[in-house]
């Protein structure tokens, strides 16, 4: 039987037709689907989203890093020994926490005491000897004085006799051999008062160099005293710093020789010195500046928050695998050093800046499409997607620099019992 043209395109276009709504009525061809049903964009729904007020917040500019709470300089000391000699006595053990001038350890030391009562008595030896000058010496001046004062008086009465002499051999009442006699006497009285005063000065001068001689042997056996004394206080380790023994290398019993490196026998640390060593990405150590805020957590207390200040900024750059950090050095808020300890690993922000009162909605709100971002608006019971522009982001806020105003409504898409965002249909299996 002969079809007309008419009666086979009728049937190609019902065979057609068939096809596709198969296809769309088993969702197996969305877009198909659609088009067979008319559908146009799925319009929003208030009840998709939960909508929050734009409202102005502080936003901050925050660098993350991750750093290590660590001792400052200073805080790690050494106590080691400056004498050879067995350890009689160590009376500290890890962890014990000790105050600067505490006795650590005992080193023994009957020589060097024995050096000291040799040397004390040395000390007295010469004080002796100082003291026997100063109180002999004064003595044999003043008798070189009196002899010469005698020999004085004795000379002006010969002298005198002499000239009584000389008038009266003039009258002729004394003969020439007695003015002679009174001349020689005056000579020899003369000579030996010459010689007194030259014996006075000597010994005078003796007596000076007597004592200074003796004060010189004074301070001498002082200093070997005092060198003997220091070497016996070395016997006794005490401890340089208030700390807490972090570690102690040498036991009782074992002899220690001390050279040019003296050896350790505990190391103290002062665990109210530390800071955090916070290694900061290349990228990010330009916005960080001495004086910033930070904060930073520990694994011990993940729950706790401790603040910080950037105190330093080291220009030496650390590389490590291929990445280039800088260095950059917190001081702890004091009242946070008793929860830490050296070597804990810390997760550090640092504020580097703020913007302060500006608008800002939550992260959630902020769409994307290609490269612009939208927020859902209810304006007037209706729902928009406004185009807007946004800065930086803070936690769970991102600041809005254009397109939104104070007070707007902007959505968040709610989820749906599948765990989609309000607002899609679930997909169909």
């Amino acid at each position: 039987m002969a079809f007309s043209g008419k009666f086979r395109a009728l049937v190609w276009l019902l065979v057609i037709s068939a096809i596709l709504i198969w296809l769309a009525g088993g969702d197996k061809l969305p877009l198909v689907s659609k088009l067979m049903k008319g559908e146009k964009k799925e319009p929003l729904k208030a009840e998709s989203f939960k909508f929050t007020e734009v409202s102005r917040k502080d936003i901050h500019q925050k660098v993350l890093a991750t750093g290590t709470v660590s001792l400052k300089t200073g805080a790690e000391v050494k106590i080691g020994a400056r004498i050879s000699g067995q350890l009689e006595k160590l009376l500290v053990k890890i962890g014990d926490k000790v105050k600067a001038g505490d006795l650590i350890a005992v080193i023994e030391h009957e020589d060097l005491l024995a050096r000291v009562s040799r040397f004390e008595a040395d000390l007295q030896a010469e004080e002796a000897k100082l003291g026997k000058i100063q109180s002999e010496g004064p003595l044999e001046i003043r008798k070189d004085k009196a002899t010469l004062e005698e020999l004085s008086i004795q000379l002006l009465l010969t002298e005198k006799t002499l000239k009584r002499n000389l008038e009266l051999s003039q009258k002729g009442f004394v003969s020439a051999s007695a003015v002679d006699e009174a001349e020689e006497k005056v000579e020899v009285l003369k000579a030996k008062t010459k010689l007194a005063e030259e014996e006075l000065n000597l010994q005078e001068a003796k007596l000076d160099n007597d004592i200074r001689l003796a004060e010189a042997g004074v301070a001498k056996a002082e200093a070997n005293l005092r060198e003997e004394k220091t070497s016996l206080s070395y016997a006794d380790i005490t401890a340089t710093i208030d700390g807490v023994v972090a570690f102690v290398s040498t036991q009782e019993g074992e002899t220690v020789v001390a050279s040019l490196n003296a050896p350790t026998f505990v190391t103290l640390i002062d665990t109210s010195k530390m800071e955090v060593t916070v290694f900061v990405d290349e990228t990010d150590i330009g916005r960080v500046k001495t004086g910033d805020k930070a904060v930073f957590t520990v694994d011990a207390y993940s729950d706790k928050f401790f603040n910080g200040i950037v105190r330093e900024i080291h220009p030496k750059a650390v590389i490590k695998d291929n990445v280039v950090n800088y260095e950059v050095i917190l001081e702890i808020d004091p009242k946070n050093i008793p929860y830490l300890r050296p070597e804990m690993t810390a997760n550090v922000v640092v504020t580097t800046d703020t913007r302060k009162n500006v608008l800002a909605i939550p992260k959630e709100a902020v769409k994307k499409k290609g490269k612009e971002s939208f927020a859902i608006v209810k304006m007037n019971s209706k729902l928009i997607e406004e185009p807007i522009a946004v800065g930086w982001r803070d936690g769970g806020f991102i600041e809005v620099v254009t397109g939104l105003k104070e007070k707007d409504q902007v959505g968040i898409p709610l989820k749906s019992k599948s765990g989609k965002r309000g607002g899609k249909r679930p997909r169909r299996r």
